[in-house]
């Protein structure tokens, strides 16, 4: 489902994931779509539950793409998680903790704080610096873009 701009009434839409593009059609066996995204470059965020005047309630994820953003609504939270999975999967994604375990805090510096961490698949131990960018001036940035390439 999407919310209308006018009344934020919602409206049912048939959608369609085919590899990396979603296609939405008005209704279920329409032979034309209404609209087709191309999921590369997009990102997928996670909404809070929302409840209408009505009472209903509806499960919301959105797709960020390059100029836009889209908000879609789901009846179910395990309707949300399959589509949310299935969209990930078409784009690529994964997320740092399916790679590793993260435990306590080894030490603090300059940028972040530095955890002790394993990783699943090897079981080797690993430092893990957690760093914070979204503060950091830009003179900063370019140190630890620094420190990055030394460590690679």
């Amino acid at each position: 489902m999407k919310k209308q701009k006018k009344g934020n009434t919602f409206k049912a839409y048939w959608f369609v994931l085919l590899g990396k593009e979603l296609y939405s059609y008005k209704s279920q066996g329409d032979a034309k779509h209404k609209e087709m995204l191309t999921l590369s470059g997009v990102f997928i965020k996670n909404e809070a539950e929302e409840e209408t005047e009505s009472g209903d309630t509806f499960y919301p994820f959105m797709l960020i793409f390059p100029n836009k953003r889209r908000i879609y609504y789901l009846k179910t939270p395990e309707e949300k998680e399959r589509w949310m999975s299935q969209i990930k999967r078409a784009i690529g994604y994964s997320h740092f903790f399916d790679f590793y375990d993260v435990f306590e805090t080894l030490g603090q510096g300059k940028y972040g704080v530095v955890k002790q961490g394993t990783h699943k698949k090897t079981g080797k131990e690993v430092a893990i610096k957690i760093i914070k960018k979204k503060d950091l001036p830009q003179k900063d940035k370019e140190l630890l873009m620094r420190e990055i390439d030394v460590l690679k």
